[in-house]
């Protein structure tokens, strides 16, 4: 009795353990095409993609039509370099946030011409290649904003958009603290309530299967690097979210 007792608990864990999704621990990701000065793409181009905080790189090869990409990653500073056979290298540094796809374009010169590098950390105007509607916020701001409970959940309504009042352990009740198993926000977009919304946090969907809207894991504010709060165009990474997405990323430990 005690053996099948023990294994219809390992059954039950691992049920629920089927019934999470997972997504990439990281989901952010930065694409862009290799070219000459004359326009033309650049194949075959080796890319070099360096995380400053970390020191931690990956390689890639530019395609037929010269473009690269890297998926997955943490938010943060980065380097992408590229280099060809008759052409300078060139790198590029870059910040990228939480769940964002930045498009990073790479000019090569060719070498007899000038082998200068280039350097640059400015942020464009308009990033074309994202369409969500978007609001992500730093540690700084979630150090310095007020937060009930270290509660990271109440500052999804400073996005553009939201209405509510934030992290709730039940409707009605005060802000609820990150102790609480879980935690019901008072927050909708888009004409929708707060039963269309989805949370997670480094990759995993920690919203309520049995209660929709409900989070089920809420990390406290001073283990976030990030938190993003989009309320349209989300990804096709996420299925469920109907009003808005939350996704928190905790800081890479070494």
């Amino acid at each position: 009795m005690k053996s099948t007792g023990i294994f219809a608990k390992s059954l039950i864990g691992l049920l629920l353990l089927m019934g999470t999704t997972c997504f990439a621990q990281f989901n952010a990701s930065v694409q862009g095409t290799v070219q000459d000065p004359k326009g033309s793409v650049v194949p075959d181009a080796t890319i070099t993609l360096t995380n400053v905080a970390t020191g931690v790189n990956q390689t890639a090869k530019s395609n037929s039509s010269g473009v690269y990409r890297f998926d997955s990653l943490a938010p943060g500073t980065y380097t992408v370099a590229a280099a060809a056979p008759g052409f300078s290298n060139a790198q590029v540094s870059f910040t990228i946030e939480t769940d964002q796809t930045r498009d990073v374009p790479l000019l090569l010169n060719v070498a007899s011409v000038s082998s200068t590098v280039t350097v640059t950390t400015q942020a464009p105007l308009l990033d074309t290649s994202d369409s969500r509607f978007e609001q992500t916020l730093g540690s700084t701001a979630l150090a310095d904003l007020p937060l009930p409970g270290r509660n990271p959940t109440n500052v999804i309504t400073v996005a553009p958009g939201v209405t509510g009042l934030g992290g709730q352990s039940s409707p009605g009740t005060s802000n609820s603290t990150n102790f609480a198993p879980e935690n019901w926000v008072s927050a909708s977009a888009n004409g929708r309530g707060a039963n269309g919304n989805q949370y997670v946090v480094d990759g995993m969907d920690v919203t309520s299967s049995i209660r929709p809207g409900v989070i089920n894991l809420t990390p406290n504010a001073d283990t976030v690097q990030e938190i993003s709060v989009q309320t349209n165009t989300y990804t096709v990474d996420y299925g469920r979210a109907s009003s808005i997405q939350t996704v928190m990323t905790t800081p890479i430990r070494a």
